[in-house]
């Protein structure tokens, strides 16, 4: 019986893909560097911060990467909220989830500081664990933060289930053992997720109560 839901954040609890494109083409813009549309972008997240920054800069700039890691990081902290909010139907699910006694957790591969700030702000009480990139952890779709999410949440295989929107997040819940929902509102297509080997596809949230 499952009793613990591990969420992926970025299209999958929020649709943040407007701060993500902002906060890049605003490095790019200050170097006089093509921008990307949002389409684009949709595309390039999913694998970290420094992956989305490569996938965006030109083929000379590639090796630049981990300076203009430093000013998106300076640039997203104060506007990564501005245009982030939570999908429609997620905070009713989420707080039928919580309700309803669920542990709930999330693990992507946004910066921590990032992901804590935006969880504590739009669900606030609701996740016992938010866990994000740092540089102690490899990223997903390596299954150690979730491996940990559910050690501390005392949860087994058998009653955890991932819920993402992407290919890495199909990945990181079969490199944990773990059943996966795949969310076709988020930033992959339902192709992207039955390719992957979704185990489950949900069009709107509240279907994710309908396969607990």
């Amino acid at each position: 019986m499952i009793d613990t839901l591990i969420f992926d954040l970025d299209g999958t609890l929020v649709d943040s893909i407007e701060d993500l494109a902002e906060a890049t083409n605003h490095v790019l813009e200050e170097d006089g560097l093509p921008l990307h549309t949002l389409e684009e972008y949709k595309l390039f997240v999913g694998n970290g911060v420094d992956k989305l920054l490569e996938r965006a800069l030109p083929a000379d700039r590639k090796d630049e990467v981990k300076a203009y890691r430093q000013r998106f990081d300076s640039y997203y902290k104060d506007h990564c909220l501005k245009h982030t909010k939570p999908y429609q139907g997620i905070t009713e699910l989420i707080d039928i989830l919580y309700k309803k006694g669920y542990k709930l957790a999330v693990v992507t591969n946004k910066p921590k500081i990032n992901a804590v700030q935006i969880v504590k702000t739009l669900f606030p009480g609701k996740f016992a664990y938010v866990f994000g990139n740092t540089a102690y952890q490899p990223k997903k779709p390596h299954p150690c933060l979730t491996q940990l999410a559910m050690q501390l949440m005392d949860s087994s295989k058998s009653e955890t289930i991932f819920v993402g929107d992407s290919h890495v997040d199909v990945e990181t819940a079969k490199n944990a053992k773990l059943k996966c929902i795949g969310c076709t509102w988020g930033f992959r297509s339902r192709d992207d997720l039955l390719e992957a080997g979704a185990d489950y596809l949900v069009d709107q949230p509240l279907e994710i109560l309908d396969i607990l």
